[in-house]
């Protein structure tokens, strides 16, 4: 088999097709950034400078996609949540915007064009389309999915209680069909300035906050709505990442739809590869504390320990199961990546 490039080899995985070889791209912007010698305030403001960062972390290390998004509280921002600027962290919610569940009424659709600091992530997309072309796979993150954004806006204990006190569902889903709205025009706009995959994040909604009942009345619809719109509709990949343990929800969450799942090393793998084989990709699970603290040989052990349950089959991207903390060690992300070229080649089977 020819040598693929980087985007000929993500594209061939999340579509079912066999590539040269495992495709690696880490969720590193916050190591990206850290390396580049620029701090985290500036890049969350200025693109381009997030998107050079970026560019230099993939020039040196050589792995296949860039994952752009370093924060969770973009949307937020935007519809009216204070956010904590940090230097060496990304910047965070630090508190709700809705003081009760009426006020979803006073809330403004999003332009991603025009509002908060949307239009710099946009920015940072052009630019690494600019830069990149055809040749490095481009993931642009929307942020985060319905019900974690409305939690947000809510604020999490105020907004799980609304649910549990069952007094105004009318209104809890009110608030997440709009903020399921806002995330898909988001991810419309990815979409228009060059990102090849389109992904969110929903951690609220998973097993680690919220129970499988509350994740089928309330998360499942909306991922399954966005999923729908995003790919079809808007025609572009969709990827749903969700933090923790998945196990308890996976057997609903495969139909979802989504072309692929960024999952956690502490979800139970080998059960949703099983499940999601043949329908969605899976993109991780190394553990992140291994990569920031670990050693190559345990980086390299736990590659090809990954590698075992996935291959020979497609459907696979190498990554970190969480975003990779700034101050990982670099010659660990050089370990995977080098794990994927000398482990993960896809002739006569894999590695079995």
């Amino acid at each position: 088999m020819s040598e693929m490039t980087s985007y000929q080899r993500c594209m061939a995985a999340i579509s079912w097709q066999r590539p040269d070889r495992v495709p690696v791209i880490p969720q590193n912007s916050d190591m990206a950034v850290a390396l580049s010698g620029y701090d985290m305030v500036e890049c969350s403001k200025d693109g381009r400078k997030l998107a050079l960062a970026m560019i230099e972390c993939q020039e040196r290390f050589g792995y296949d996609g860039h994952m752009m998004g370093p924060d969770a509280a973009i949307l937020a921002e935007a519809l009216g949540c204070p956010t904590e600027y940090r230097p060496q962290d990304p910047p965070a919610v630090s508190g709700p915007a809705l003081e009760k569940l009426e006020d979803v009424d006073k809330l403004k659709p999003i332009n991603p064009y025009k509002d908060g600091r949307l239009p710099q992530w946009l920015r940072a997309i052009q630019t690494l389309v600019e830069k990149s072309g055809e040749k490095v796979f481009i993931i642009g993150r929307a942020d985060q999915a319905g019900f974690t954004l409305a939690a947000l806006l809510r604020g999490l204990e105020p907004f799980l209680l609304d649910i549990a006190m069952g007094e105004k569902l009318d209104l809890v889903h009110k608030l997440i069909r709009f903020t399921n709205e806002c995330h898909i025009n988001l991810a419309k706009a990815m979409k228009e300035v060059g990102a090849h995959l389109t992904t969110c994040g929903d951690a609220f909604g998973g097993p680690s906050i919220v129970g499988p009942d509350v994740f089928r009345d309330y998360v499942f619809p909306y991922e399954k709505e966005a999923s729908r719109i995003i790919r079809k509709d808007i025609g572009i990949p969709y990827s749903i990442h969700i933090c923790g343990k998945t196990d308890a929800i996976q057997e609903q969450w495969v139909e979802t739809g989504a072309d692929v799942f960024e999952v956690d090393h502490l979800t139970d793998i080998r059960q949703l590869r099983r499940l999601s084989l043949g329908r969605t990709s899976i993109l991780g699970n190394l553990n992140t504390d291994m990569l920031a603290a670990g050693t190559p040989q345990e980086v390299e052990t736990a590659c090809r320990e990954l590698f075992d349950v996935m291959l020979p089959d497609s459907g696979f991207i190498l990554s970190s199961g969480c975003s990779m903390l700034a101050d990982s060690k670099p010659e660990n992300l050089e370990a995977m990546v080098e794990a994927a070229r000398r482990y993960g080649a896809y002739g006569n089977g894999g590695v079995r």
